[in-house]
């Protein structure tokens, strides 16, 4: 078990590095991944799934208005994306994909939550991220949408998730300039990251729900 702890932390720790260099820039007009990008939860004992972190505290805002914070998100899974409203290649393929993890979880019976993290809050009011909701088609009985100071965003995005943010958005640039990970990130009702898994990734719905699913069997 001793082994287990450590290869966990060692897998944390190479994960925060890795992750930082296999962000998507939303000013690339390919959209494409670095080559490192990946499922990146490790597998080493089939029977837990490893600790790769905490999220750390935050406070923002939802689509309600309403304050939202670690303790609100306390007590069950949720996935977790980092995303914004007028982002043009990746963010649409973020959304489709935490729609079908939310469609799909329903139908398994799963409990859990999906909670979007806007990284371009100055133009993400909670009134255009419910307009963006209602646009999707989001289903906002388990999905929440946040929005909030910046510094907080990039600090929750970077120290928490392990996700890399750089640049606020500019409307004169290509693709607004950001900077942000693409990745969809388990976290366990205790605010412990539990798995990242590839948005493009074709198998990453399945993975993730199983995985969710273990976190429920305990």
């Amino acid at each position: 078990m001793i082994w287990l702890n450590r290869t966990a932390h060692v897998a944390g720790c190479a994960l925060a590095l890795t992750l930082t260099l296999a962000a998507t820039a939303c000013d690339r007009g390919s959209g494409e991944q670095a080559p490192a990008a990946r499922d990146l939860t490790p597998r080493e004992d089939p029977k837990e799934l490893p600790k790769l972190g905490d999220i750390g505290d935050f406070k923002l805002t939802d689509q309600a208005g309403k304050a939202v914070t670690r303790e609100t998100l306390k007590g069950e899974p949720f996935v977790a994306a980092f995303f914004f409203t007028r982002c043009p290649v990746v963010c649409p393929r973020l959304t489709r994909k935490m729609r079908e993890v939310q469609k799909q979880g329903q139908a398994e019976g799963l409990e859990f939550r999906l909670v979007s993290f806007s990284v371009d809050p100055d133009n993400d009011t909670p009134e255009a991220l419910t307009a963006y909701a209602k646009k999707n088609q989001v289903d906002l009985s388990n999905w929440v949408f946040l929005t909030g100071d910046y510094d907080v965003v990039k600090r929750t995005s970077v120290e928490g998730f392990k996700q890399v943010l750089e640049g606020k958005a500019d409307p004169n640039a290509d693709h607004f300039g950001i900077l942000h990970g693409s990745h969809l990130v388990l976290v366990d009702g205790e605010g412990q990251i539990r798995g990242f898994y590839r948005s493009e990734d074709e198998g990453a719905t399945k993975r993730l729900l199983s995985d969710i699913a273990r976190l429920g069997s305990k």
